[in-house]
């Protein structure tokens, strides 16, 4: 929202700091006028309704995307409430998940086996290590870029694990030998269930949304 204000206040300056510019052969206008000139105040009022709508839009398209999980996070919150569960630290838990995301992304895309498993559990890392070490055999990598976390959020908290809403954006390429196979810039999300063992939380699963 101020982000919102700020552009809103910046273009008010420049719509009323501009003077109209009129095209004319010579310095006049050619042939007879059509209609009058728009005023500064109109331009102004145009351009932030323009701003106001992408603005709505933007917002409306963020929760569309984010209300199966809104839904689930209220869910969650009611029940822990009504059992008066300590385990559950929100903050705390959205700190280590937005570490986990950008360490295991980067891993991932640079092969780094050792922090793989560091914060992958133990099943999980020899699947990623198994398809890894396939993808070398045949000659395909897959390098990930502008690595962003854009939403997270815990939807359901169990005694010893929980899931945790992801909405990344990146640039993930798929390349076998110097041929890029697939090129993918969208926003995508998918729910990761941790599990905490000794203190301690390891990605276990990965789900798209649809599977959830």
């Amino acid at each position: 929202m101020k982000r919102l204000i700020r552009c809103l206040f910046i273009v008010c300056i420049l719509c009323f700091s501009v003077s109209p510019v009129y095209a004319r052969a010579g310095g006049g206008g050619g042939g007879s006028g059509g209609g009058h000139p728009a005023s500064n105040e109109d331009r102004a009022a145009s351009v932030i309704l323009f701003i106001l709508g992408s603005y709505s839009l933007s917002c409306f398209e963020k929760y569309r995307r984010r209300y199966k999980a809104i839904s689930m996070h209220k869910a969650m919150k009611k029940e822990l409430k009504e059992k008066n569960n300590a385990f559950f630290e929100e903050m705390k838990m959205n700190r280590e998940v937005t570490h986990y995301y950008y360490a295991i992304q980067n891993a991932w895309s640079d092969k780094d086996m050792d922090t793989l498993k560091q914060h992958l559990s133990s099943s999980l890392y020899d699947q990623w290590k198994t398809k890894l070490n396939w993808w070398e055999y045949e000659g395909i990598r897959n390098e990930l870029s502008d690595i962003r976390l854009l939403k997270t959020m815990v939807v359901e908290v169990g005694d010893d694990y929980f899931w945790s809403y992801i909405e990344g954006k990146m640039r993930d390429r798929m390349i076998k030998g110097d041929e890029v196979t697939q090129d993918n810039k969208e926003i995508f999300i998918e729910y990761w269930r941790f599990i905490v063992e000794d203190d301690k939380i390891y990605l276990d699963e990965i789900r798209q949304e649809d599977e959830v």
